[in-house]
């Protein structure tokens, strides 16, 4: 699976899958980091979020492998 970063950290794969990162302040108000999924296709908003881009890239990666199979 290729992923391409396009600005305002987005990724977008072949599939037409996004990820999202956003800040988010926790109940301490120190920033975190969330990657929102997108899966091509889902009529929902945000198929999922994640801490990390690496799980949220598995993700999809797992969802595409389940399909195929």
């Amino acid at each position: 699976m290729y992923w391409t970063k396009f600005p305002a950290d987005w990724w977008c794969n072949e599939f037409g899958d996004e990820i999202h990162r956003y800040e988010i302040l926790d109940d301490e108000d120190r920033c975190q980091d969330e990657y929102h999924i997108y899966r091509a296709g889902d009529r929902l908003p945000w198929s999922g979020k994640t801490h990390t881009l690496a799980e949220a890239q598995r993700q999809l990666e797992h969802s595409h492998r389940a399909l195929m199979a």
